[in-house]
């Protein structure tokens, strides 16, 4: 005859079942409840910059959406290494994200002796927020008004033509080499502390060619005081319908871009993740974000962390066979 009341061994085991839930309980409570205090987006590059202008945009829009505070929090440094440290290494809260570029999710590695983190192991992605085109522009002295052209220049003087990049390891320098891989042209290589100090000589003729990110050469394409010649993505830039890819202009298959995302901490909560990444894609792909993103110079992608984790693994074999190219020894 059974009984009315739970034996003891089934209260136990009951007891025992309702324990082992309360993590997965509170993991989905704190999932559903985020955030109660500030978020920070840390920035790898100085205030001003495309990452940091793309970090805040989206910023404001989360705190408008979730009622708290998101912030900007800029930790320039080693490539960007210093703030994907800082990120890797925080508290898996859902409270920490990277603003992550080239250099912090695929490029690094390739540059620098010592990572402090895996660019992978200890980083999650969550969405890939936009790509930006780079801009292949020549200093007005120079002849060449097409791709084409500027190739038949470079094969007649090899390595006589100068290249200038905001600093070694940037999207600018390997998209640049990525070119000369495609073409078979030898220029010399001249790297500078920033886009601003290889613009002015790219406008002053004393570097012949630049190939980099659009938001900071278009002003001076725009003004005629240098000649653009082709972006480097695979498709023309809406706003500079007329100039052509590069691929389009003479390098077939040619692709290269700048894009900036945001990350996680390895161990972030999916939901969470999860959360972010649904509430930026909204943004990114709403009338409001697209028009801002593109006014801004950037192309708004959005998708699934998966998909940005796929395209990254992409992007690093890439890269990883241009630097093997281009000779980076990691210093």
């Amino acid at each position: 005859m059974s009984s009315r009341f739970p034996s003891r061994r089934s209260v136990i085991l009951g007891g025992a079942a309702a324990l082992g839930a309360l993590p997965i309980l509170t993991r989905r409570a704190r999932a559903a409840d985020w955030p109660t205090k500030p978020v920070k987006f840390i920035v790898p590059f100085a205030a001003g910059g495309t990452t940091d202008i793309l970090a805040r945009l989206v910023a404001q829009k989360m705190s408008e959406e979730y009622g708290q505070q998101f912030i900007v929090e800029n930790k320039a440094g080693a490539g960007g290494n210093i703030a994907a440290d800082y990120v890797a290494k925080a508290d898996a809260d859902g409270y920490t994200f990277l603003v992550g570029t080239p250099g912090t999710h695929a490029i690094n590695k390739f540059v620098f002796k010592t990572m402090t983190y895996d660019q992978v192991k200890d980083i999650a992605p969550v969405i890939i927020i936009a790509k930006v085109p780079n801009l292949m522009s020549v200093t007005n002295s120079l002849p060449a008004k097409s791709v084409k052209e500027f190739i038949e220049l470079a094969k007649a003087k090899p390595g006589e033509y100068f290249y200038g990049t905001p600093g070694l390891g940037s999207t600018a320098h390997l998209s640049t080499e990525l070119f000369k891989s495609m073409t078979g042209v030898q220029l010399t290589h001249v790297p500078y502390k920033g886009s601003a100090p290889a613009l002015t000589d790219l406008i002053g003729g004393r570097v012949h060619v630049m190939i980099d990110n659009l938001p900071a050469a278009q002003p001076f394409a725009d003004g005629g005081q240098i000649r653009p010649l082709a972006v480097s993505t695979a498709k023309r830039w809406e706003p500079m319908k007329d100039i052509p890819t590069i691929a389009e202009a003479g390098v077939p298959g040619y692709d290269a871009a700048s894009w900036f995302t945001l990350a996680a901490p390895a161990k972030t909560s999916k939901e969470i993740i999860g959360m972010l990444n649904a509430s930026t894609d909204k943004f990114i792909k709403s009338p409001e974000g697209t028009a801002r993103l593109i006014k801004l110079g950037a192309d708004p992608t959005g998708g699934s962390p998966d998909d940005m984790a796929a395209y990254i693994a992409s992007e690093t074999e890439k890269w990883s066979k241009v630097a093997q190219f281009a000779g980076i020894k990691p210093e």
